[in-house]
């Protein structure tokens, strides 16, 4: 059983990563004449094309070996019948189940290693050739930069507003800060610009007028300071970020404390926030579901195995991708909690594979 194992766990990974590269390659070579207008217009040097190129490959490895690995499996497996090698591998008293073991397993460690890979190449590299290619065409506002924010806490009483945000030096323009009390105080402050300072963890204001309300309304007391620092406006420079940017480009756990804050912060905003976080943490089961799949598939035809596998596979994993894209609309709308976007497609999709095993094998 052992030598079986490594057999199929070296026959299934030899061909997924195989295909992955190739198709990889190829998905390089698509978004380089997809960009190719726009680096001829901007004058880019060849330098920098080859540079974008290749800081799209691991995006192009993340989004291919899903599908990369469903063939390989389903040649595998299509292959064992077609081959009669299964008969050999049943008359030696192997259980059928115990051939997709290894399979599955190769499955949970691809999914993990997309995980991984992901959050160390994947994340870092696309965040790079956005900035880069942001700097090389319009040498403008960075991709991070923001423009007419407003966030509020209503949990700690207070609202924020600015005109813009730069990234680069972490500097809100323009910055309106508002807190309510108690006693029907209300405090503004209207500053010029304010500083994230890393060294206190704390928002420099500068060239700030503070406003103050009488409990009663009727007295408005006004001062001027030149700069200090906002002890009570406790967001990190990460909340004030583009939006469009989603929090793919944040670390892990910046994304989390980024999607928790949001719920109170912008509750408009929190459910694509969300969906967009259990999505970038669940992404990984693709790969595991497709695996799947193509375990359930019927491999039992008498001719052209191989092409009728992968057409029970490729309708099944259209299904997958259909749910998915429906289950992600609605957390993204908030009509269902947004773990449910990611995780719904998965449960649908084994509940089927195994209705499928069942029904063909039976």
């Amino acid at each position: 059983m052992k030598i079986l194992g490594r057999y199929i766990v070296f026959s299934i990974l030899s061909v997924g990563l195989a295909v992955t590269l190739f198709a990889s390659v190829m998905m390089m070579g698509v978004d380089l004449f997809r960009n190719l207008d726009t680096y001829v217009t901007y004058n880019v040097s060849s330098q920098n094309v080859i540079k974008l190129t290749l800081l799209y490959f691991p995006e192009s490895v993340l989004f291919t070996i899903g599908p990369s690995f469903l063939f390989s499996v389903t040649y595998f497996l299509s292959m064992l019948h077609a081959n009669n090698e299964i008969i050999a591998v049943l008359n030696s008293t192997i259980n059928y189940r115990k051939v997709l073991i290894p399979i599955i397993a190769c499955g949970v460690a691809v999914s993990l290693f997309w995980f991984g890979f992901n959050e160390t190449a994947g994340l870092p590299c696309s965040s790079q050739k956005e900035k880069l290619k942001e700097a090389v065409t319009t040498g403008e506002s960075g991709p991070e930069d923001n423009f007419r924010i407003a966030l509020s806490d209503m949990t700690q009483n207070y609202m924020v507003y600015a005109s813009r945000y730069v990234n680069s030096t972490q500097t809100l323009y323009n910055v309106t800060f508002i807190r309510s009390f108690s006693d029907n105080v209300i405090e503004r402050t209207d500053a010029r610009r304010a500083v994230w300072d890393n060294d206190v963890q704390m928002w420099k204001f500068f060239d700030a007028r503070i406003y103050e309300s009488s409990p009663d309304g009727s007295l408005l007391n006004a001062r001027t300071v030149d700069s200090y620092y906002e002890e009570n406006l406790g967001l990190e420079p990460e909340m004030f970020r583009n939006l469009s940017n989603d929090i793919s480009k944040m670390p892990l756990g910046i994304a989390k404390n980024y999607v928790n804050r949001m719920r109170y912060l912008n509750p408009e905003q929190y459910a694509e926030m969300a969906s967009s976080y259990y999505e970038r943490v669940f992404g990984g089961l693709t790969v595991l579901v497709l695996v799947i799949i193509a375990c359930a598939m019927n491999y039992r035809f008498k001719k052209n195995i191989l092409f009728f596998s992968l057409v029970f596979s490729v309708a099944v994993a259209v299904v997958y991708y259909v749910v998915r894209m429906m289950t992600m609309m609605m957390s993204r709308q908030g009509i269902i909690a947004p773990y449910l976007g990611t995780l719904t497609p998965f449960i649908v999709i084994l509940i089927l594979s195994g209705l499928a095993a069942y029904f063909t094998r039976n």
